[in-house]
């Protein structure tokens, strides 16, 4: 009876284990690269520029599409895009560095205008401040742990005997003509010190934002490179999905990976350390 009811298998259908499993792992690769260059991607925080929002070894999943510019009305419809706005935590192609990825807070939009008095944020004339927004009190204690805000004029922003040189006018180099015509490539940053603590009213350029890093005296961000080109944007984090303390502690920055061997001693130490580093209560957090 069996022979009876058994059919032969076509020539053709019967693949093998290695072309089966092949064509699974060429599937699972299309995926990969279908979410990395259209849905999400991953980025780990190097540095304590957005402390403590973000701190140094976070693994953030980050929404690709939420800034994209829609072409059909059904894209809208199947993701939800829309427009960067202020208080948004982006992450950007680096205007001085394309090659690199930066993660700030948009603070300013096209038309708003920004300054900075004694460390405080004013955006079109009013005082903008919140809990997001941190300072140390002595900028010479590489160590010092950031306190958070709000800010208000009663509040002390650092060390009254450490006073960094006021800026000299309004001369922001970044503000000329000419110079946003460059879109902002090739340029260095500026002194670190010289509009740290006080910055001249500048008004936001068309197709361009003004980003700053929550931890202020540990951020190198629009004060010092400029405006960011709206084009320069890659995404938004919307999930921390690991935490791992690097090094040990809060406040020494991940190492730079320049090769397969870094990729590999990077590996070793989370298998290593995965469970005494890592920070348990900012698994899953929603970055705001």
């Amino acid at each position: 009876m069996s022979n009876e009811t058994s059919k032969a298998i076509p020539l053709g259908v019967a693949k093998g284990f290695l072309r089966d499993n092949l064509e699974v792992v060429c599937f699972a690769i299309l995926i990969l690269l279908f979410f990395k260059t259209f849905v999400g991607q991953q980025f780990v925080i190097p540095s304590a520029s957005m402390r403590n929002s973000l701190m140094i070894g976070d693994h953030l999943l980050t929404n690709k599409f939420v800034y994209a510019a829609p072409k059909w009305s059904w894209e809208e419809k199947l993701f939800p895009m829309r427009g960067v706005q202020r208080g948004d935590i982006i992450v950007f192609r680096y205007p001085c560095d394309r090659d690199k990825d930066y993660v700030k807070r948009c603070v300013a939009l096209p038309g708003d205008t920004v300054e900075v008095r004694d460390k405080r944020l004013y955006l079109n004339g009013k005082l903008c401040t919140g809990p997001w927004e941190h300072h140390v009190q002595n900028l010479m204690d590489r160590e010092a742990e950031p306190l958070a805000g709000p800010w208000p004029l009663t509040r002390p922003t650092g060390d009254p005997r450490i006073h960094l040189p006021r800026h000299p006018g309004t001369n922001w180099p970044f503000a000329d003509p000419d110079t946003l015509a460059m879109d902002m490539q090739g340029h260095e940053d500026l002194d670190g010190s010289t509009y740290l603590e006080n910055f001249p009213p500048v008004t936001v350029p068309p197709g361009r934002i003004f980003a700053m890093g929550d931890n202020r005296d540990r951020s190198a961000d629009s004060r010092f490179w400029g405006f960011l080109p709206m084009d320069h944007l890659r995404g938004m984090p919307f999930i921390v999905w690991w935490s791992y303390r690097e090094g040990g502690n809060d406040n020494q920055d991940a190492q730079a990976k320049t090769g397969p061997q870094d990729v590999v001693l990077d590996f070793l130490d989370g298998a290593l350390h995965f469970f005494s580093r890592t920070r348990w209560e900012r698994t899953g957090l929603i970055p705001r």
